[in-house]
């Protein structure tokens, strides 16, 4: 999968982002001068206070953006699947319906089939025989995986329902 851009290093920017550009030494000087004498009155008055309880406001978009927010990752993982593995799931649909609807000769239809092969070959990045062995049995344990998962959560589901269905008590009407 794609690597996302990484965060920016902060030891790229210098010192003086917030500094407008082009001033002189003595007009940043002036400045500091006059930000410390207006420190200096400031401090221990309520204007003070009420500046030391200011905090950042993080928009998190609300009732929307609260429901819409877990699911991004999910929609972004699926969107750069299909970014990948695309141009291989088109070939093979493609294929299918090629070979099943079209009165091909075998090999032309073995040919066919082939071009689709070559398509998750390359949409794999080109492995070669030990990575390719590799990465089919990374995707088989993980698919294993997730359907052992599933298997779990289905369980977990089945004995809930059926300690509600058996225990007579705790049932609500």
């Amino acid at each position: 999968m794609p690597t996302p851009n990484p965060a920016p290093d902060p030891d790229d920017y210098d010192d003086d982002r917030d500094v407008l550009p082009g001033r002189s030494a003595a007009e940043k000087a002036h400045d500091d001068d006059v930000i410390a004498a207006l420190s200096a009155d400031m401090a221990g008055t309520s204007a003070a206070a009420l500046a030391a309880q200011l905090v950042p406001v993080i928009q998190d978009g609300g009732a929307l953006g609260q429901t819409v927010t877990p699911h991004l990752q999910r929609v972004s993982r699926a969107r750069e699947t299909a970014g990948i593995w695309g141009p291989a799931i088109a070939a093979t649909g493609a294929a299918g319906v090629a070979v099943a609807v079209l009165p091909l000769p075998g090999p032309l239809a073995l040919y066919i089939l082939a071009l689709a092969a070559f398509a998750w070959w390359h949409c794999a990045g080109r492995p070669g025989p030990s990575e390719a062995a590799r990465m089919l049995a990374y995707s088989a344990a993980d698919a294993g995986a997730w359907i052992r998962r599933q298997i779990e959560h289905l369980a977990r589901w089945r004995a809930r329902y059926e300690t509600r269905r058996t225990n007579p008590e705790k049932k609500e009407n």
